[in-house]
């Protein structure tokens, strides 16, 4: 049916660590979460997919990063894009700063997004989807060489991050049209390798944000074709500690909230009725 609304619900950072994980699962008991991007780097990929194999209803992709904690490859490749220590740099700053002066080693990248991959594929998952932690993945080389891969292993959906304009952009201005132009173009690559994507996205400007009232509206507002919301959640435990400590962004998300808003009667019933 051409009018028909479907509403696809992805968690970021499953894997990143137990906190993440238990959310995964209480929010895909709920009936609400659909999809969860595995972070291969994490400390907690093991039991990430110990609640894939428990809830085989929820489709698994990778969570393409290349900073934050520490990369799968370990031959030095990788050159400006880990630390001293051998490790992703906090930040995006060396990684964008590579790509400005076209620098980008990209045979490291694609050999360390390989590794993540087959990683992830190790443990008998059949991915759903490839993105990219912080949107990593839209840089013009790089969402090249993420349809690429996603065609040699065969997953057929590839994140485009691309949001429509509201008053809530407002607030993130620089980055949502910096995400928009790289996202446009993703569309297009995406396209062109034979690949899906969603017809819409939501979440970047709610990032780290997604409240229920937030979640009821995006899908409320859902137009025709499939709507991609992207979330974060996570039990406020003592797993989430290390990140608030390094992470100062981790300290403004409001983790446990989105994981509410996942488990909340009346999202599961606004997704059902849009299957009616």
């Amino acid at each position: 049916m051409a009018s028909a609304r479907r509403i696809r619900i992805t968690a970021d950072d499953f894997g990143w660590t137990l906190a993440h994980n238990r959310a995964v699962e209480q929010a895909v008991k709920a009936n609400t979460l659909t999809h969860a991007s595995l972070l291969c780097n994490g400390f907690a990929v093991e039991d990430a997919v110990l609640v894939a194999r428990r809830n085989p209803q929820l489709g698994v992709g990778v969570h393409l990063t290349l900073c934050e904690g520490k990369p799968l490859s370990s031959d030095g490749a990788l050159g400006e894009l880990v630390d001293e220590h051998g490790a992703f740099h906090d930040g995006l700053q060396p990684l964008v700063m590579c790509y400005l002066r076209r620098k980008l080693p990209l045979a490291a990248i694609e050999h360390e997004w390989r590794r993540q991959i087959e990683h992830a594929r190790s443990f008998g998952l059949t991915l759903s989807h490839l993105d990219g932690h912080k949107h990593v993945h839209l840089l013009p080389p790089l969402v090249q060489l993420a349809c690429r891969l996603a065609r040699e292993y065969d997953i057929p959906f590839v994140r485009a991050s691309l949001e429509s304009p509201s008053l809530a952009v407002l607030g993130r201005l620089p980055g949502w049209l910096v995400i928009s132009s790289l996202a446009l173009h993703a569309k297009r690559v995406i396209a062109e390798h034979g690949l899906t994507t969603a017809d819409h996205f939501v979440g970047f400007t709610t990032s780290g944000g997604m409240t229920e009232e937030k979640l009821l509206s995006a899908i409320a507002s859902a137009s025709a074709g499939t709507t991609e919301i992207m979330v974060h959640p996570a039990e406020e435990s003592v797993e989430l500690a290390p990140l608030s400590e390094r992470y100062p962004w981790a300290t403004t998300y409001r983790f446990a909230a989105e994981l509410s808003a996942l488990c909340s009667p009346a999202v599961a019933a606004a997704i059902e009725k849009l299957a009616d």
